[in-house]
């Protein structure tokens, strides 16, 4: 697909289910893709394209079948003409676990934590 110089910047998150032969499917991948569109019904079209070009097939170290297929889309936003350094693309809330509560003056230090990886 060509991009247009008048495209923007969208992101959007794509729901895959991971299916193992023999087993079906009981858990699901989220990925937040950005890519170029000249409006939002090109974008959901694009994001579409994307995300089967991303589904695949592999035998597990099992010897079964794995499928990951595209479900939905579930986000499709706007950023805008350029991406800038820092532009945050996705944010969720996250509970912890009942019963566990943080103290208010409680101090972390996140340079002394190594981060880990999607796998992207």
């Amino acid at each position: 697909m060509e991009v247009q110089v008048s495209a923007v910047w969208f992101s959007a998150m794509l729901r895959f289910m991971i299916l193992v032969q023999g087993a079906g499917g009981d858990q699901m991948s989220r990925s937040v893709i950005l890519f170029r569109a000249e409006d939002f019904p090109a974008a959901k079209a694009r994001a579409v394209e994307i995300g089967l070009s991303m589904e695949r097939t592999y035998t597990s170290n099992t010897d079964e079948e794995v499928r990951w297929r595209l479900v939905n889309i579930e986000t499709l936003d706007m950023l805008d003409d350029e991406i800038s350094d820092g532009r945050e693309v996705y944010s969720e809330p996250v509970s912890l676990a009942p019963g566990t509560t943080i103290p208010f003056d409680m101090e972390f230090q996140p340079a002394s934590r190594a981060p880990g990886q999607s796998g992207v």
